[in-house]
This record gives structure tokens, C-alpha cells and sequence, in this order.
């Protein structure tokens, strides 16, 4: 794993906005939509090859390699962590984890965490719900104050970046909040999905983000129902 340093700033009372693809995409989406929708400097970037293959194009091998971008909002004081793949090994994923909280906190106090990603609940309900979770008691109010709903015992495990992200925080004493939109369809996009979560994002932090360009990428046919298991991740 390797990180580039692209550029040293100081914040104060950083609020981290931390997700990556998952279910949907959702995490991803959101987090790149907020990336381009806010002013942004590339602070650092994280460079990561642990696929356990190669490509090949022509008889030529490339070694396959995701990259993780550590986004400033200086105004605002807040910082985006997005890429276009999750780890793909457990390993790295702690280690992408605990790396991306360094760096930030080099820059600054972490005050709040928040995560995102996708929810396929077993009951729908037209795609128009975002769940929560949190790192303490104290933060259901946050979510109860928002119309986010408290995310059920039909899940009990959240995975990779997006569940750990959120472990790391509360292990360190930093409030955190996951966000997971109710999506229709586990394998496609779900920009639906992203654009509500987004708008709780500007709920809690009171930082106006557009999500026009989410909103115009939603289907106009919603995908056929199919039996399916909840989940997340």
C-alpha cells in the first residue's frame, strides 16, 4: 500500500465522509457525487494492489491497481474518502482503514465520521428510505431529528470499508453515522438511493450539496421485483 501526500492542510473539527462501492454502488456514489459537487483539493492519495491476478490485453499483463482519494472541503471542514473498488482482502481493508484515519488526523481533530451504502431491505418500500446506525447512544437523536430510520435486527453485520470505517471510530472516541438508502436492485446503480442519502448528509451537516445530477440518472422504470434476502454491503 502506498500513500502519496498531495498537499498539507490544517482543519479544525474535521466531519470525514468515508464510503466506498458496495451494494448498488451506493457508498461509492455518494461519495463521488459530494467529491464533485463541493470545492475540492486531492490531499492524498492511496494507492492499493492486492487483487490476486493479472490482466492481459494483446498477450500483455498489467498488474491491476485501485486507488483511494483523501478530498478536502476546507470551507466546510470536511474531508471525502471515495475510490472506485473496495480492498479486496480483508488485510487491506484494515489497513486502508486505519491508514485513511491517520492521514486525516494529521491534518486535524476528527469530530464525526460518517459512512454510507446501499440496504436491499426484504420489504421495499419504493427506494425512498435511508437507514442509520451509530457509534453511541447519545447520536439516535441525531438520527430520530432527521427522519432516518433506526436500521432493524434484520441485519446484524455490515462489512468491509464502509462497517469498518465506523468500528475504527468508535473504537477511537470519534462520533460516527451510517447511512444506507434502500435500494431495488443489489447489481445496478442506485442513484435513487444515493440522492437520499446525500440529503441526509446535508441535514446533518448543514453544508448544501446539489444532488440534481444523482436525481437525473434514476431510471424511469424501476426494476421488476424479485424474492430476495435483506442486506448490506
Amino acid at each position: 500500500m502506498k500513500i502519496q501526500k498531495n498537499k498539507s492542510l490544517l482543519l479544525k473539527d474535521i466531519t470525514v465522509i468515508a464510503a466506498l462501492p458496495d451494494m448498488g454502488r451506493v457508498g461509492g456514489l455518494v461519495t463521488q457525487h459530494i467529491s464533485k459537487n463541493l470545492p475540492m483539493e486531492l490531499a492524498y492519495k492511496i494507492t492499493v494492489m492486492d487483487k490476486p491476478w493479472i490482466n492481459q490485453k494483446d498477450g500483455i499483463i498489467t498488474t491491476p491497481i485501485d486507488e483511494y482519494s483523501i478530498f478536502v472541503n476546507k470551507e466546510n471542514s470536511i474531508v471525502v474518502v471515495t475510490g472506485n473498488n473496495q480492498p479486496q482482502e480483508p488485510k487491506t481493508v484494515f489497513e486502508l482503514t486505519s491508514n485513511v484515519i491517520s492521514c486525516i488526523k494529521e491534518m486535524g481533530n476528527i469530530t464525526r465520521i460518517i459512512s454510507a451504502g446501499g440496504y436491499l431491505p426484504q420489504n421495499s418500500d419504493e427506494g425512498n428510505n435511508v437507514y442509520g446506525i451509530v457509534t453511541n447512544e447519545e447520536l439516535i437523536a441525531t438520527l430520530k431529528k432527521n427522519d432516518i430510520k433506526i436500521l432493524g435486527s434484520e441485519v446484524n453485520s455490515i462489512t468491509w470499508f464502509n462497517g469498518l470505517i465506523l468500528g475504527k471510530a468508535k473504537n477511537l472516541g470519534i462520533d460516527g453515522i451510517g447511512l444506507f438508502g434502500e435500494i431495488l436492485d443489489a447489481n445496478t446503480p442506485q442513484f435513487q438511493a444515493a440522492s437520499n442519502v446525500v440529503k441526509k448528509i446535508v441535514k446533518i451537516t448543514n453544508v448544501e450539496i446539489p444532488t440534481k445530477e444523482l436525481e437525473d440518472k434514476i431510471p424511469k422504470e424501476p426494476p421488476k421485483k424479485e424474492p430476495r434476502r435483506p442486506g448490506i454491503g
